[in-house]
């Protein structure tokens, strides 16, 4: 193909390295536009809910996703029998537990999970956190949210540390627990308030990078997919003699 004064003329081999390579740094920039989206949208539905008056559940009917991130406040008493510890969680640099506690409310017939917060990992792994609480009734308050995110596997062992208490888990396996305590589980956990005498370190939060920072990924991405034509275009020309 002459184009001007040079003659472009790529080799198969080549054209269908670089669309491949094209194609898929395409599909990345695309990705992380997708996952800017996502983020601005639970950015909007956290503000909106934010914003609401504090709500009472009083039935797993007030745990749905229309409560989502809504403050609220539940009355009952800690499971003190089954509590999990939430493993391969980072605060500040160091590892630890999340402390996942059920809680059972409207009259002990329903159980929500309770995320009362961070605490570091001991000398070893068999030194357990004290993570003793009250089972007396009280009062509880915090934020409706979502489970805690998976971590990767890599294919290594179980996600639970088998049949002791407190349990150890990998991730909030909601209808295994669900096993555990003979109740359907909702797939809602309520972030315990700091100041709260069960609470430990809170660090959760709603979404850990705003949507900038995955357009900026995109940017990147695109910017990538720019240059392989760039550099197809340039490697395959040649001017023409005169």
């Amino acid at each position: 193909m002459q184009i001007g004064a040079y003659q472009f003329k790529p080799s198969g081999a080549t054209s269908l390295i670089a669309a491949v390579v094209f194609l898929i740094l395409m599909s990345l920039g695309l990705w992380q536009l997708s996952r800017a989206e996502q983020k601005a949208s639970t950015q909007q539905a956290l503000n909106a809910s934010l914003s609401l008056s504090e709500l009472e559940i009083v039935s797993p009917l007030n745990v749905d996703e229309v409560n989502r991130f809504r403050h609220v406040r539940l009355e009952g008493r800690f499971d003190t029998q089954h509590q999990y510890l939430l493993d391969n969680r980072i605060h500040k640099g160091r590892p630890g537990f999340l402390v996942i506690t059920p809680f059972w409310y409207a009259n002990e017939n329903s159980v929500l999970l309770v995320n009362r917060g961070w605490l570091p990992l001991g000398q070893t792994r068999q030194d357990l956190p004290n993570i003793t609480v009250a089972d007396a009734p009280r009062v509880i308050r915090g934020i409706l949210a979502d489970l805690p995110g998976k971590l990767p596997s890599f294919g290594i062992g179980p996600s639970t540390s088998g049949g002791g208490w407190p349990r150890i888990i990998r991730d909030v396996e909601i209808e295994q627990i669900g096993l555990d305590l003979g109740y359907t589980m909702s797939p809602y956990l309520l972030q315990l308030e700091q100041a709260d005498s069960a609470a430990y370190t809170q660090n959760w939060q709603a979404i850990a990078s705003g949507p900038e920072k995955n357009q900026s990924y995109a940017i990147q991405w695109f910017s990538m997919a720019l240059v392989i034509v760039i550099l197809f275009i340039g490697l395959n020309s040649r001017r023409l003699e005169e």
